[in-house]
């Protein structure tokens, strides 16, 4: 599939990708939480021309603030396992809607403050799901452009991803 064709798939083709994300509670700063950066790797296969299942994993880079003389750490990441169907293409761009199972993972690590001996971490996993919409556009006939935005109820936040992805069979 050129730039510029009608975006079509097969039954059991597949593609891998990868991009880069922001989530928009991702990462701490000195009055809670803020947007962070992070990077994603996926996969896609098609059960039919309009019907794929997409998991994927995100990692949000470790962000740091001070906290009380000390310093305070957070890394977030999220495991998920999206259905998309696409519902509209022109001839140039193949737009989905998403809903998926997720899996979230947070951790906060707490060092160097006044009057306590070491560091302390905490750790929390919490399932939920995914909800948002995408697009897809051809660069050339082996390689996509892919965008989309998701709400991850296990993180509590807006997840925003831009990649590209390329069949693997």
């Amino acid at each position: 599939m050129a730039a510029g064709t009608t975006f079509a798939q097969e039954q059991g083709s597949m593609k891998l990708g990868a991009g880069l994300a922001f989530g928009t509670e991702a990462a701490l700063d000195e009055e809670g939480s803020k947007g962070g950066l992070g990077i994603y790797v996926g996969g896609e296969y098609f059960f039919t021309e309009k019907i794929s299942a997409a998991p994927s994993f995100t990692y949000f880079f470790k962000s740091k603030t001070d906290f009380f003389g000390g310093e305070m750490s957070a890394n977030n990441s999220a495991l998920d396992i999206d259905g998309r169907y696409y519902f509209a293409s022109t001839k140039q761009v193949s737009f989905y809607g998403l809903a998926g199972l997720s899996v979230g993972f947070s951790k906060v690590k707490v060092e160097g403050v006044d009057g306590w001996r070491d560091s302390e971490s905490a750790s929390n996993n919490k399932a939920g799901v995914n909800v948002g919409a995408g697009m897809v556009y051809p660069l050339t006939e082996t390689l996509d452009l892919n965008a989309q935005i998701k709400y991850n109820t296990p993180l509590e936040q807006l997840d925003i991803q831009v990649g590209i992805a390329f069949p693997i069979n």
